[in-house]
């Protein structure tokens, strides 16, 4: 009797085993595979993929989309032109359009105003107007603190992997690849706004647009000094036929230079930066510390007296 419990156990453990470890699952077919594969390359159809949108999306997308339109449709061209180029120096981290940063505008310093007016009405005209007013300065403040605090971060991250990027891009093109291919090489390794900036321009040379006028575009968007220098350099050498590699070369050195030039300097002023904390921070503490001791022992050196 204990031999067959003892069979069952040891039979009953393999048999769990072997199943855990999938010995004895069957195989799926070739019909099987053939139908998984095709369920996973098949194209998805129009409403499959507004259906796999998220409800609110698919509920007020609509809605905003036509007040979009419409307040594009009434903001003068020039206006809309600002805000597009406002949105692309900032890189848009929020994906807005013209429309959506416009609404956003129209929201914060007209209906939040009106609104914080219309609750605070009860307590008093006067309270009402200025709490209104104090709405309308934040709703008009803070969107541009954000887009101003979102332009120098992007701008900072630029001018860091600016040296890098440009000698991937020497490299690249000492190594016998030409201009497009060597900026399709750093964006496929290097990441951050300067390499959406060069994918973009890759994507907008591929569609047919000039090399100059993309690059004319880049520099419009980044608006950052050292950009605007190595554009106009490239343009120049693609005009006379100067050797890209030898101005990708110089354009490194000097930006690494200034680079260095723009530490010494930080460096230079730390000490005076230093000096505002430590003359109302520092110093009273160290007098307190030293001179607290003394100063008590006269007082009470006087008062004993």
């Amino acid at each position: 009797m204990a031999l067959l419990v003892s069979a069952l156990v040891f039979v009953s453990i393999t048999a769990i085993a072997m199943w855990s470890m999938g010995v004895g699952r069957r195989e799926p077919s070739t019909d099987e595979r053939l139908k998984r594969l095709a369920v996973l390359t098949r194209v998805p159809s129009e409403r499959e993929k507004e259906l796999a949108r998220p409800l609110g999306e698919r509920l007020f997308g609509p809605v905003v989309q036509f007040i979009n339109n419409l307040i594009i449709s009434v903001t003068p061209k020039h206006v809309v032109d600002a805000v597009r180029e406002k949105l692309d120096v900032t890189g848009n981290p929020w994906n807005m359009t013209p429309g959506d940063y416009i609404l956003m505008r129209v929201i914060t310093l007209v209906i939040i105003p009106v609104a914080v007016f219309g609750l605070t009405l009860g307590i008093g005209r006067s309270t009402a107007v200025m709490l209104a007013f104090v709405a309308a300065a934040l709703g008009w403040l803070v969107p541009e603190m954000m887009m101003q605090s979102k332009k120098k971060e992007r701008e900072k991250q630029i001018r860091k992997s600016l040296p890098d990027v440009l000698d991937l891009l020497t490299v690249s093109v000492e190594a016998g690849l030409g201009f497009d291919a060597a900026l399709a090489k750093v964006v496929e390794r290097k990441k951050g706004p300067l390499a959406d900036e060069f994918a973009l321009l890759l994507q907008e040379i591929r569609m047919g647009k000039p090399r100059r006028d993309a690059l004319r575009e880049v520099a419009e968007r980044v608006k950052i000094d050292d950009i605007t220098s190595f554009i106009a350099s490239v343009i120049q050498a693609d005009q006379l036929g100067v050797s890209i590699a030898n101005i990708l070369r110089i354009q490194s050195a000097q930006v690494r230079t200034k680079r260095r030039q723009q530490a010494e300097e930080a460096g230079m002023k730390a000490p005076i930066k230093m000096l505002f904390p430590l003359i109302f921070f520092i110093f009273p503490t160290l007098f307190v510390v030293l001179l607290g001791p003394a100063i008590i022992q006269v007082a009470t050196t006087f008062v004993g007296f």
